[in-house]
């Protein structure tokens, strides 16, 4: 069991450690167990100040919370806790609820500031320099969140400038924007002193069941008596209102104004017809111009949703928020209430396109602007009525994506028209530019090399549509034609072999294209690399016979290929310029007893100098072929060709 018990070992956290040492020290000492865990003038201290180390807090104000001014933190904050961390007691607002009790009624309220429940957003939880233990001064404080339109009035109503608290409880209330009291009765309460309870200010009629707020802002006001920016021009309650007080009737408004008329093709809004004034108007007055109810786009959209729905669309019309920029409000020699021909409304804002000195003008452009343009909003840009590729192609059928052609140009694919096109007035075809300088617009980076040499003439002239179709074509990069067609028109080539001849595989396929830039290169002829690393991308095995054995003069050189071969294609096999024969005679001489003696004496034209030789390279000397026949390799032509040496085996 002792052995056992020898190969236990206990590891003990480094704080039971610290406690047991501080035990210890006690024992030792003699001392009392509370004792050691108070260090006497410590922070620790019972009736030790929290201030001592934290000066900073509610240091130097005018109004300290109380708990912070007679030492007792504890009442709000847990003395021990994580470094770092703010503990408190409870959370907001229970925590300030146990001493501020008599708030809780305001709290429990029918309308409650947003706020409420966060306490420390308006207060200081330990002091500052205003009363209350705000954050800011009172007004200050209400105006950083309540600020606004609402106090931008040229005159301001008296409270408003002195006491937000004069009208509204900062907590809670019984009534809505948490005033202290009803709204006729507040304002009574300064306003008493006007005769007859108001009355003697409106005309003698009973105003003390109505609403000081729908004539009166309450904040600020346009004018003197806290009205609002329009008021209606007549201010004689009797002119409209029968004694004793009764409503005015919609007839009232006709003893002023004459109703509304059109003539000719023009239109009346319906509500102007049926003398509905008032479902527009506000009698009195109004922060919108004219009297209107509402700002106009509201107003205009409690009937119209669609249009209202417009408005909050990806692309609105800049003005269509004020309807009354294109509108009248009761009756207008046009349809749809508009204040002038459609067109004419139009380019009052914007650019007429007949007048933009083009050579072409589109012509929708010319007739009806909402051919096109939504004239409220749109979820496309430049307020269209559809995408650019649904819209142009209702006029312009077949072209493009409608055309059922398998190769599409980008813009046309992803139906941006006006990458290229003016939509309302440009040159011909409405291009926003011409020729070249449009396609470089885009292709520039990829239609030239960076140091040319040769350059496509129809490229160099600009004229891209000699070989490229603008919209959609059946053919790949978007050609006219078939490559071997449409090069064939400028480049009088032979491609298809004569008998007994033979074609380039490229060329012959019509992959011009494999071999020869379309627009500029850096090498003579178009091609896409200097000739031999351009034969050696197709005949690998024979630029690794040039790289590592011994090789054919002519071969190995740069153009070497061309001495030889035609590109295209030949009246001889393997596109030689010539038959074999004269083309190894080109450069050895077969008329010398050298070469006789070495070719057993039989003429040069009789002979198949690629039966021994490779053209190319070899390993074996003379450019033999490294497969030999034994009599051959060991030079005892006799053995078959007789003693004469001319005979043939």
């Amino acid at each position: 069991m002792a052995e056992r018990r020898s190969r236990i070992t206990v590891v003990l956290p480094v704080g039971v450690l610290l406690a047991g040492a501080l035990l210890l020290a006690w024992l030792v000492a003699g001392a009392e167990p509370g004792a050691a865990q108070l260090k006497k003038g410590s922070r620790f201290q019972p009736g030790g100040k929290c201030v001592e180390c934290h000066q900073e807090v509610g240091r130097d104000v005018g109004f300290p919370h109380a708990p912070l001014a007679t030492g007792d933190c504890t009442s709000c904050h847990k003395p021990h806790g994580l470094v770092g961390a703010l503990r408190l007691q409870q959370e907001e607002p229970e925590l300030c609820l146990e001493c501020h009790a008599a708030e809780l009624t305001a709290l429990e309220a029918e309308h409650t500031h947003p706020e409420v429940a966060s306490c420390s957003t308006c207060h200081d939880p330990h002091g500052s320099d205003h009363p209350a233990i705000l954050e800011a001064p009172a007004r200050q404080l209400c105006l950083d969140c309540h600020g606004g339109a609402a106090f931008a009035g040229k005159v301001p109503h008296a409270p408003v400038a002195e006491d937000c608290s004069t009208c509204h409880l900062p907590h809670g209330s019984a009534h809505q924007a948490l005033l202290r009291e009803p709204p006729l009765e507040l304002c009574a309460s300064c306003h008493a002193g006007i005769e007859d309870g108001f009355a003697g200010a409106h005309g003698g009629l009973p105003v003390a069941e109505g609403d000081c707020a729908s004539c009166h802002p309450p904040h600020s006001g346009a004018s003197p008596g806290l009205l609002r920016a329009s008021v209606h021009p007549v201010l004689e309650c009797a002119s409209c209102h029968a004694a004793g007080g009764g409503a005015p009737t919609e007839e009232s408004c006709l003893d002023c104004h004459d109703p509304p008329a059109a003539g000719g093709s023009g239109s009346v809004h319906p509500p102007a017809a049926e003398g509905q004034c008032l479902d527009c108007h506000d009698p009195h007055t109004s922060d919108h111009v004219p009297l209107l109810a509402a700002a106009e786009a509201e107003l205009c959209g409690d009937c119209h949703d669609d249009v209202a729905a417009a408005l909050t669309a990806a692309h609105p019309h800049a003005v269509a928020g004020e309807c009354s920029s294109c509108h009248g409000g009761h009756a207008t020699a046009h349809p749809q209430l508009l204040t002038q021909e459609s067109r004419t409304l139009c380019t009052d804002c914007h650019e007429d396109p007949a007048d933009a000195g083009e050579a072409f003008v589109h012509p929708p452009s010319l007739d009806d602007c909402v051919s096109c343009h939504q004239p409220h909003g749109s979820g496309r840009p430049a307020l269209l009525v559809a995408g650019q590729g649904e819209l142009c192609g209702e006029c312009h059928a077949g072209i493009g994506a409608s055309s059922g052609l398998p190769v599409l140009h980008a813009p046309v694919a992803t139906a941006q028209c006006s990458s290229c096109h003016a939509p309302h007035a440009g040159g011909e075809g409405l291009l926003l530019a011409e020729g070249a300088a449009l396609c470089r617009s885009c292709h520039e980076p990829a239609a030239g090399a960076p140091e040319p040499v040769s350059s496509h003439p129809p490229f160099a002239d600009g004229d891209c549509e000699l070989c490229h179709l603008p919209h959609a074509s059946e053919q790949p990069a978007l050609l006219a034609q078939p490559a071997l067609s449409l090069c064939g028109e400028c480049h009088d080539l032979t491609l298809e072999p004569p008998l007994g001849g033979s074609g380039h595989p490229p060329a012959r396929e019509g992959e011009c294209a494999a071999c020869h830039q379309p627009h500029e290169a850096a090498v003579e002829a178009l091609l896409r690399a200097p000739v031999r690393p351009l034969c050696a991308s197709c005949h690998q095995a024979v630029e690794h016979q040039l790289a590592t054995q011994s090789a054919h003069p002519p071969a190995e050189e740069q153009d070497g290929c061309l001495t030889c071969h035609e590109p295209h294609g030949a009246r001889h096999p393997r596109l030689l310029l010539e038959p074999l024969a004269t083309t190894c005679g080109n450069c050895h001489d077969t008329e010398t007893a050298e070469f006789a003696a070495g070719h057993l004496g039989l003429p040069a034209s009789a002979m198949d100098c690629g039966a021994c030789h490779d053209p190319h390279a070899s390993a074996m000397a003379g450019l033999l072929l490294p497969v030999s026949h034994p009599p051959f390799a060991d030079g005892d032509c006799a053995l078959c060709h007789g003693e004469s040496g001319g005979e043939a085996p």
